[in-house]
Order: C-alpha cells, then sequence, then structure tokens
C-alpha cells in the first residue's frame, strides 16, 4: 500500500514545485539599475559601474532609474554607494551643477576661477553660464595705491585670455545668481533682484597665479567671444 502511495506523493511534490515557480515567473517585474561600486561625487557613471536587475514593482524606489541610457555618461551629484539603487535625482549632466551651481562643465587641465566685476564691467551682466568670454585686465592705482608719477601715463590693460568659458554667475556674496525680481515673505512689495558680484570662469590650471596676481592690482573687463572662440 506504502509503494502505492509513493507515486501519488512525489506527482503531488512536483505539482506543488511547478505551480510555485508558474506563481513566482507570472508575477510583473520591472528593471532598476543598481550600482556595481563605489561612485564618488562628481564622477562621470561608465557602463562597468553600474547593472541593470529585475525586482517586483513593490521593491523599486519611485525614482530609481529603470535603463543604462539614463545613467551612463551622467554624473554623480552625490555619493552613490555599491548595491545602492540609483536615483535619477541624484544624477546630473553637468559636474558640479547641483552641488557647485555650475552650469557648463569644468574640463580636465582647468580650474574654476572667480572674476569680480560689476554688471557694468560684464557686458551688462547679459551673461549665462556656457557662453564664451574675454578678459581684460585694466591697472587699477587704487588697488595698488600708487599713482602716476611726473604725469606718466598709466599701464595699459592687457587682455587676460579669449574664449573662457562661463561656470557660474554669482552675487557679491557668493550666492548664485538669478534673474528677475522676489517678493518679501508676505508678498506686498518687490525686494531688489540680485546683483552680479562675480563670473566663474574656466581657465588653465598653469595660468591661476597670473589671474590672481591680476585680481590684486587690476580692475576686470569681460566682453563676449564669437561662438566657437577657444582660450
Amino acid at each position: 500500500m506504502r509503494t502505492r502511495r509513493t507515486p501519488y506523493i512525489v506527482t503531488f511534490l512536483l505539482a506543488g514545485v511547478v505551480a510555485a515557480g508558474v506563481f513566482v515567473f507570472a508575477q510583473p517585474r520591472t528593471d532598476v539599475v543598481r550600482a556595481k561600486v563605489d561612485v564618488p561625487v562628481l564622477t562621470q557613471i561608465s557602463a562597468d559601474m553600474v547593472e541593470t536587475i529585475r525586482v517586483s514593482p513593490a521593491d523599486a524606489p519611485a525614482n530609481a532609474a529603470t535603463s543604462l541610457d539614463e545613467v551612463v555618461g551622467q554624473y554623480a551629484a552625490v555619493p552613490i554607494l555599491s548595491g545602492q539603487f540609483v536615483d535619477r535625482r541624484a544624477l546630473e549632466r553637468t559636474p558640479g551643477e547641483r552641488a557647485l551651481g555650475l552650469g557648463a562643465p569644468l574640463a580636465a587641465g582647468q580650474v574654476a576661477f572667480a572674476v569680480p566685476v560689476e554688471p557694468s564691467q560684464a557686458v551688462g551682466a547679459a551673461l549665462a553660464p556656457g557662453a564664451r568670454v574675454n578678459v581684460i585686465a585694466a591697472p587699477n592705482s587704487l588697488k595698488t595705491g600708487a599713482g602716476s608719477a611726473g604725469g606718466a601715463s598709466p599701464p595699459p590693460a592687457v587682455v587676460l585670455g579669449e574664449g573662457y568659458v562661463i561656470l557660474a554667475l554669482r552675487t557679491a556674496d557668493g550666492q548664485p545668481l538669478t534673474t528677475g525680481t522676489t517678493t518679501d515673505i508676505g508678498g506686498t512689495r518687490s525686494l531688489v533682484p540680485p546683483k552680479l558680484g562675480s563670473v566663474v570662469i574656466a581657465i588653465p590650471a598653469e595660468r591661476q597665479a597670473e589671474f590672481a596676481a591680476a585680481a590684486l592690482s587690476s580692475t576686470f573687463y569681460l566682453t563676449l567671444s564669437q561662438p566657437g572662440t577657444s582660450p
């Protein structure tokens, strides 16, 4: 009698396994992107840093990237840890866009340098990240404390460089420059809009000391470059 029961028991167990498998595979699945390694902030994400896995919809975070195309080539706005699902909000097209407020990328071999200028010295502040500017340094006797002796002509202005990419625009207190007027908390009156205080540009690393020395002795002026001009 026991021998006759064995086929039934085996059949029952196999049927249970098959049913469980069908149940599992019949459940909806979705793709999510997961980091394979730690990705430091401002690092460009390559294909070997991430992978796509399938999880149930309930296990996928709302803002998780679902394809490698959404992630590869982007930059990490915050550190992404190995094994962590990649959140779209942690990505940016321009390195430093969120962390530093940069609107254009800083290329290899370059450094960011803030040129202090008034709007009237910088094309009336008609500038935007990504545009290219020429930098002119005009010697300023008020900064150096040295006047022109014997009626001698002041030193001429010099062009420090042409075609430098604007990374960001800042106010005098170092905050990102925004356009348009703002209102007070009650919304009853308009406040004075922020004023341009400096223009952050990308310059060759080997010229940073030269620009710093010019900032101590000169007043900077910016002019717009033709598109395609490179320093």
